[in-house]
């Protein structure tokens, strides 16, 4: 497997495991009853939601023909869209109006949570993952990695596999920190949730802000290679 394809697609799923929302909802869910087969649940889905965005991703710029390499004018369109979308909803989410503290949507999924069947929990990590404005500039940038470099179905199966997989890290260590120490965590975990439900949103707010960043210098430096390939 090309490790430039490796390096990028770990990038692009490392780019949706930052998620202090998601993480502090599996962190929640340690708290309540069955916290592993609850916490898993909910990675599940969420997990299922990455592999199939960017499947679907896939089949649409097969179909439609879309041009998803860097400097073609999808790719800068989806660049700089990105980047405006990411910026606005960056300024928002430091603004006191967005405080995770206020009963905002997030919080009061989260306060339902604890109630909620197990079964459920897996559509909505699905939902979560579907829903996060940020999550869909990563999915286009993976759909269109690999549609760039066609590796082949198997190869195309190992990278999504790695995409998955790193979208997921982070959502996945509060739950290992439990098994592997047989739940005696549960006080630090506690506090960890507390901390994720106050800071939640000025963390997604700053990582907007630099995804918004990185997505502009892309769509820019785009720009300068359509007017190389067009002169």
């Amino acid at each position: 497997m090309d490790a430039s394809l490796v390096t990028q697609s770990s990038l692009f799923g490392m780019g949706i495991a930052f998620s202090p929302l998601h993480i502090g909802v599996v962190t929640l869910l340690l708290l309540g009853r069955a916290p592993l087969r609850r916490s898993f649940a909910y990675v599940l889905g969420w997990t299922l939601a990455n592999l199939l965005a960017v499947a679907g991703l896939m089949l649409l710029g097969q179909h439609f023909s879309l041009s998803l390499s860097h400097g073609a004018r999808e790719q800068v369109l989806i660049d700089l869209l990105g980047a405006g979308g990411l910026l606005a909803l960056g300024l928002y989410q430091l603004t006191p109006q967005a405080l995770i503290g206020e009963e905002g949507m997030a919080l009061r999924l989260m306060n339902r949570l604890p109630g909620l069947d197990t079964w459920l929990l897996v559509p909505i990590g699905a939902a979560g993952a579907l829903l996060t404005p940020e999550n869909l500039v990563f999915y286009l940038k993976e759909a269109g990695l690999l549609l760039i470099n066609h590796p082949g179905i198997p190869a195309d199966l190992e990278v999504s596999g790695l995409f998955a997989l790193m979208a997921s890290s982070l959502l996945l260590l509060p739950p290992l920190a439990w098994i592997a120490s047989s739940g005696s965590i549960r006080e630090p975990i506690a506090r960890l949730e507390e901390w994720l439900q106050h800071k939640a949103e000025w963390l997604v707010g700053v990582l907007a802000l630099v995804f918004a960043a990185w997505l502009l210098y892309e769509g820019l430096h785009g720009l300068e290679v359509m007017a190389v390939v067009g002169a």
